[in-house]
């Protein structure tokens, strides 16, 4: 599979998830539910990361559905009475046929060379009439609305050298600006979309999210410490307001 730039072992990536939960969501919890998701349905999230979508969604198809949950790292999942946790690389691991009533999957294809082909994995291992949901970001709209100019060109000097380390990592930096017609090529119907660009102020989930980002990968970045440590103060000051990645969803139905 492709190098998950922000990878790793410890404690490190838990900010990172909790600013992604915070962020994303509720977003998430609304769009699953406008499906019909309830009691009885089986779903599959791929890459659960800290687990809070399929906490969620094992909630919501108690007490007779059930919930199956892969990461390469599975070290934050908890299993529960219906909640399955499988270590597993989408990109390598078999799927299930025709086995999913929902498969939703959140920032994971986004950072894979092969996603043409795990979304094809994706589509067969749901029933028929099941759900595919996929929510990337398209990372190319991010601009400085709120900041002084030299703070603003740091800014945006950190957004380029992430992009450019993403990028070489195989990342598809647009990859969320194509998921509506992508799902339609799979031959997925009753496929609908939505995109929507934020205004993220410093210390909001967004801003933590690229200050995390940005120290996960701090030694990988063209920056002094006095300029990295002023990054870091930007991403916390309600003063900073950047207009976000576009956050991009879409469905279809196999």
């Amino acid at each position: 599979m492709g190098t998950y730039l922000f990878g790793g072992t410890g404690e490190s990536l838990d900010p990172k998830f909790d600013a992604l939960s915070s962020l994303l969501d509720a977003g998430t919890f609304v769009r699953v539910e406008q499906l019909g998701v309830s009691d009885g349905w089986r779903c599959l999230e791929v890459g659960g990361g800290g687990g809070s979508v399929a906490t969620w969604l094992a909630d919501v198809v108690a007490p007779s559905g059930h919930v199956t949950v892969t990461d390469i790292d599975v070290t934050r999942l908890e299993e529960r009475d219906n909640v399955t946790v499988l270590e597993h690389d989408v990109v390598s691991g078999i799927l299930p046929g025709n086995a999913f009533d929902l498969v939703h999957a959140r920032l994971v294809l986004f950072y894979l060379p092969a996603r043409e082909l795990v979304l094809r994995k994706l589509r067969d291992s749901l029933r028929p009439g099941g759900w595919l949901v996929l929510e990337e970001f398209d990372c190319l709209p991010l601009e400085v609305l709120a900041a002084a100019p030299d703070d603003a060109k740091l800014i945006m000097r950190v957004k380029n050298a992430l992009l450019t380390l993403l990028d070489q990592a195989g990342a598809e930096l647009a990859w969320g600006a194509r998921i509506e017609r992508t799902l339609l090529d799979a031959g997925l119907h009753d496929v609908s979309g939505s995109r929507e660009v934020q205004e993220w102020e410093g210390g909001s989930a967004g801003c933590r999210l690229l200050a995390t980002t940005a120290r996960l990968v701090r030694a990988k970045l063209p920056l002094t410490d006095d300029e990295f440590d002023r990054y870091l103060e930007l991403m916390a000051s309600p003063e900073t307001v950047v207009s976000s990645y576009a956050i991009c969803s879409a469905q279809g139905r196999r």
